[in-house]
């Protein structure tokens, strides 16, 4: 698939995000400056409402809360690619191509268990890709 078809799929899961702001009350916390990469934060307890929005856009989660992800975070590049994931972390994973994976998070907070981190982003696993999709995509996250 070239980058032309990548974006028209990547633009098309990312119309979840006015969705989960419209239908779900999430809240955008603007302190990033990645141009791929949205985080929402919501109340903890619609968590469980908001997963089969999320599954539409992502499939099943690729890593569930309560799963232990010891072996993704040392030997998965995705996982690392986003830092990590603990076992509280729900993440879901849509392939767009071999190099370039569209993403879904919830991270509760541990200083605050009633609020979760909704993130949505798009990992590149090269820099020439992450230019090329940072210049198509800009203001779409």
């Amino acid at each position: 698939m070239e980058i032309t078809e990548q974006v028209k799929t990547i633009k098309k899961n990312l119309k979840i995000l006015s969705k989960l702001e419209k239908e779900f009350s999430v809240k955008p916390n603007n302190d990033n400056d990645d141009p791929l990469f949205y985080c929402g934060v919501a109340k903890s307890n619609i968590i469980n409402e908001l997963t089969p929005l999320v599954e539409e856009y992502f499939g099943t989660a690729y890593k569930p809360a309560g799963e232990t992800a010891i072996l993704k975070n040392f030997f998965d590049p995705f996982i690392k690619a986003i830092g990590g994931i603990h076992k509280n972390q729900t993440l879901f994973k849509k392939d767009i191509d071999k190099d370039v994976i569209l993403y879904c998070a919830f991270w509760p907070w541990g200083s605050d268990p009633v609020r979760t981190s909704i993130r949505v982003g798009l990992i590149c696993l090269s820099d020439d890709l992450k230019e090329a999709y940072t210049s198509q995509l800009k203001g779409y996250f």
